[in-house]
């Protein structure tokens, strides 16, 4: 049923959950007034990432808000730390801060989480 486990972390939800989470409201209730709130929302972006938020959080905090070149080498070790970067990968991206790296990294991350969500889904059948 999607319930975590008691073997599985918990995870307290940040505003970023929230911020999404909202998001998802806003766009499966469409009316007048909440497409005026989904726009101002996604006018003004997530909030910035909380420790809960991980690398992912970063991410896409960076995604509106370009990051410096220190900032790109603190995602790229986050992004490392977490697994969902290789050493070999992080070389490649060192040095290469634009805004194709961070769309390009989001893409990156986005079909992980697509392998790794069909994959818990097979696994359920």
């Amino acid at each position: 049923m999607g319930w975590p486990s008691d073997d599985e972390d918990q995870h307290t939800p940040t505003a970023q959950d929230h911020y999404y989470a909202h998001l998802v409201y806003l766009r499966s209730h469409r009316d007048e007034r909440n497409a005026v709130r989904l726009v101002r929302l996604e006018d003004q972006g997530p909030p910035p990432p909380e420790s809960g938020d991980g690398a992912r959080g970063w991410l896409r905090w960076h995604a509106r808000h370009p990051p410096s070149a220190d900032e790109f080498a603190d995602l790229l070790s986050k992004l490392a730390y977490e697994g969902l970067l290789t050493g070999d990968d992080v070389a490649a991206y060192t040095g290469g801060v634009t805004a194709d790296s961070v769309a390009e990294l989001i893409a990156r991350i986005a079909a992980i989480d697509d392998i790794s969500h069909a994959r818990e889904q097979a696994g359920r059948s």
